[in-house]
């Protein structure tokens, strides 16, 4: 792990173990002037939103976000979470490069030989800071470092494939079904059923796609909408329960607390966020 700050230059390594409390406050959205900023997750699960475009992400997702763009970071869970920040001034980023990024889109998967520049940005670090080197000088290696990862990842047989192109389509697919049925009770065998697919082929995909399991997912965005209509709304939570398909309230509120840690009632009255 190690961080660097040098004038307009931010790298950092970084783990959390429990990233619910690490990302609670970055729920807001920023931009960066004249700077690049490339995560790339290397364990756990988070949401990334740039703009109007978001992704779950999991291992080896990366997201590079150019200059202004309005982003902000979600935990999904409070399992550890491990990634590299780096935070690259735009004179490090030729026009060609800039090109690419623009028209590639927010969000990639990094193929396995990329990832292993970043083991030896990890060794240059820890190589010059033994050594003594100034921070002048540090500054420059990883700009020429980040530059010579940018020259692999966007060579022609190497190029990292957009988010659509890498995600499986049954994945997202499910995804979006699950979204648009938020207010039905979907069980595994329905969803084999609108599929044609396995139980565990469809669970494989899945996981690949969201990063975590089917049940997971739905349990996920039937809780963030119950929040929204109990806080926001100021919705009755057993109405609530009804409206997203629960037939049992005490599975509702049971899901409810697994998910944020207090009852319905009590976080519409703290109307917490």
């Amino acid at each position: 792990m190690f961080s660097f700050i040098y004038n307009d230059m931010d790298f950092s390594h970084s783990r959390a173990e429990h990233p619910v409390e690490t990302f609670k406050d970055a729920g807001e959205n920023t931009y960066h002037e004249n700077c690049y900023e490339m995560l790339v997750l290397l364990e756990g699960s988070v949401k990334m939103v740039v703009e109007n475009q978001e992704k779950i992400m999991g291992r080896h997702d990366t997201a590079i976000i150019p200059p202004y763009a309005l982003h902000h970071i979600e935990s999904m869970d409070d399992s550890p979470c491990e990634w590299m920040d780096f935070k690259l001034p735009a004179v490090f980023v030729s026009e060609f490069f800039a090109d690419r990024i623009k028209s590639g889109g927010v969000f990639y998967t990094w193929p396995e030989d990329v990832m292993v520049f970043l083991d030896r940005i990890e060794e240059f670090y820890d190589l010059y800071r033994a050594e003594g080197d100034t921070d002048e000088m540090l500054y420059l290696g990883m700009g020429i470092w980040l530059s010579a990862i940018l020259v692999f990842m966007f060579r022609k047989d190497n190029a990292p494939q957009k988010s659509e192109d890498t995600e499986n389509i049954l994945g997202r697919s499910v995804a979006e079904y699950i979204d648009a049925n938020l207010t039905k009770r979907i069980t595994l065998q329905d969803l084999c059923n609108e599929f044609h697919h396995s139980v565990s082929y469809i669970g494989k995909q899945f996981r690949a796609y969201a990063g975590m399991p089917v049940m997971t997912y739905i349990r996920k965005k039937k809780m963030e909408t119950a929040r929204f209509l109990i806080v926001d709304r100021q919705s009755k939570p057993v109405d609530v329960a009804r409206e997203l398909g629960y037939t049992d309230y005490s599975s509702f509120y049971k899901a409810y607390v697994t998910e944020f840690g207090v009852p319905p009632k009590e976080r519409r009255k703290k109307g917490d966020r």
